[in-house]
């Protein structure tokens, strides 16, 4: 009898403790479970990534919920109130109520669509950045911002809308930005950035910028085109200015002027290292490419040119860029300016340049963010040719009567109630020297240093009915350097490329571009200092020390709990 009372007594108990073990297991992974979906609707994690990589900056911040002060646009918070009230008293005017067939969504979100379902996003880390960089926006303006995943191999229909053409596909790892009808797909390489020696692993994760660049987008009350003109021998390396350009808020596409039309939203037309001359009409040719590019730049659009050393002269489109002030250095034989600035060189050859900013006049305004900064960031100029004041414009003096230390000089232009100016934006020092055909044929002064960089203005003041002026000017804006748009130089944290040309867009766009804005490269998280040997050793020391203190204090508890 004794004994069965002990077995049942030690089976009880047993059986109590089996319970309770799986009782208390039940329940953390169900706590664990109701917590990890909590963190995720409610952000309830600490950004441990030693440069905060996902966590979003003031900047962004700002930028989403008041705009640029420097424009008039409205920011992404404001548009969305705005198509609200705007929806809500198209339905209230017309008796409609959700269900309706012309019903207007009276609660729109700016949308950020994920093409799978969370615990797979969050299973690759690559995935997982982007994620919870949305997760922030989300949690930043809950009213405004909102998460929606699909998963697209169960309902590939819920994305269809989004495909850009009836070929192109989306696939899981694609991120949407929709608001209304407006909408951008990006893949998940648009969120990091690449070295040119290596296209696969990304050195720097650049979500925010990418996520505030598509917000901005969608919310503009139209999306600008900027064309890339073709059939002049252009050609592009690679993808980094286009991607430079969309992050501005533009649609890209591509144009032969010799047979398209501009489009009507095309705000920006870029010529970049041509080779051949544009067409004008003359008895051969019908179409006037020179034309076109005039009658577009008689409204308030610009133009960006990037000229190569290399190029081979082209007459008829120089001719029509020293209209707008702009003459690309040659010698009589037609062969290139090219400058060499050895005290102020990233190269031995002198021919990659630190250039100087333009603090004066229209250039220095258009940097002056970039110039406020206690180290404003190098702009680079690699394999640049010279600029000049063509010979139809007059050297012209300003004197600020205010402040007689605010002078400068300029070039100028007016005839025929055409005014027009040209500015320098970026310089070389005054040690620079350009050579053409093997010889010394310029040299720089501190008075006159080589110009690398220059806008030209075209003012047309407008008076607006409440007897208020109004500015619609165009721009052009003149680059001796192909390079300088390159990918080396625009994915560099260290060079100013990228944000001059952001700038550059915000200020002849007149919207806001999310300029500041940094991508963040990833840690370094290598040992350099130990050799392999010793990795090897702590590697042992680490795997076997805690293994046998282990032993030894199990050891030593059962040894004492025998000997009691």
């Amino acid at each position: 009898m004794r004994k069965t009372s002990v077995n049942s007594r030690k089976l009880r108990y047993g059986g109590v403790t089996a319970a309770l073990t799986a009782l208390i297991i039940a329940v953390v992974i169900i706590v664990n479970v109701i917590f990890s979906a909590l963190s995720t609707k409610f952000l309830w994690y600490v950004d441990m990534t030693p440069d905060l990589l996902y966590t979003l900056s003031d900047e962004c911040i700002e930028l989403i919920r008041s705009g640029d002060e420097e424009f008039d646009s409205e920011s992404p918070i404001e548009m969305v109130n705005k198509v609200r009230a705007e929806n809500k008293a198209y339905n209230e005017e017309n008796g409609l109520s959700e269900g309706d067939e012309n019903y207007r969504d009276e609660n729109l979100y700016i949308n950020i669509i994920f093409c799978d379902e969370i615990d797979t996003i969050q299973s690759e880390s690559s995935q997982r950045y982007v994620y919870n960089t949305a997760l922030e926006l989300q949690n930043e303006f809950p009213d405004h911002i909102k998460i929606t995943n699909y998963n697209i191999y169960r309902n590939p229909s819920a994305v269809s809308k989004y495909k850009v053409t009836s070929t192109s596909t989306i696939t899981t790892t694609n991120v949407i930005l929709e608001f209304g009808t407006e909408f951008r797909v990006y893949s998940l390489r648009n969120f990091f950035t690449f070295d040119s020696s290596d296209d696969e692993a990304p050195w720097a994760y650049d979500g925010e910028k990418k996520f505030t660049a598509g917000i901005l987008a969608v919310t503009r009350a139209e999306s600008p085109i900027a064309c890339f003109t073709t059939n002049h021998g252009e050609q592009i390396d690679d993808l980094a200015f286009a991607n430079t350009l969309i992050d501005a808020g533009y649609l890209i596409q591509e144009i032969d002027l010799s047979e398209d039309e501009i489009p009507e939203d095309c705000r920006l037309i870029v010529v970049f290292n041509p080779n051949s001359d544009f067409e004008v009409s003359n008895g051969i040719y019908e179409v006037d490419e020179i034309d076109k590019l005039d009658a577009f730049l008689d409204g308030t659009n610009s133009l960006m040119v990037f000229m190569s050393p290399d190029a081979k002269p082209m007459p008829k489109f120089e001719e029509y860029l020293e209209e707008w002030g702009i003459a690309f250095d040659r010698n009589e034989n037609g062969e290139s300016y090219h400058v060499r600035d050895t005290s102020q060189a990233l190269t031995t050859d002198g021919f990659t340049i630190v250039s100087e900013y333009v603090d004066y006049g229209l250039g220095g305004s258009l940097t002056e963010d970039m110039r406020s900064v206690p180290y404003p960031k190098k702009v680079i100029f690699q394999n640049a040719m010279s600029i000049s004041l063509s010979d139809t414009y007059e050297l012209t003096h300003y004197t600020n009567e205010d402040d007689e230390t605010d002078q400068y000089d300029y070039g100028s232009y007016y005839s025929n109630g055409v005014s027009r100016s040209v500015f320098n934006l970026f310089v070389t020092s005054e040690n620079a020297t350009a050579e053409a055909g093997g010889y010394e044929v310029a040299k720089a002064t501190e008075q006159n240093p080589l110009a690398l960089m220059t806008i030209s203005r075209e003012d047309r003041t407008t008076q607006e009915s409440n007897y208020t002026t109004v500015n619609e000017a165009s721009y052009v804006i003149a680059c001796g350097s192909t390079d300088f748009a390159s990918e080396a130089l625009l994915q560099s944290s260290a060079y100013g490329n990228t944000d001059l040309l952001l700038s550059a867009c915000r200020a002849i766009g007149r919207e806001p571009v999310p300029v500041g804005l940094e991508f963040k490269p990833f840690a370094d998280y290598t040992i350099d200092s130990i050799t392999t040997a010793e990795t090897t050793q702590y590697t042992i020391v680490l795997t076997v020390v805690p293994v046998v203190a282990a032993v030894v204090a199990g050891a030593v508890v059962l040894i004492r709990r025998k000997n009691k």
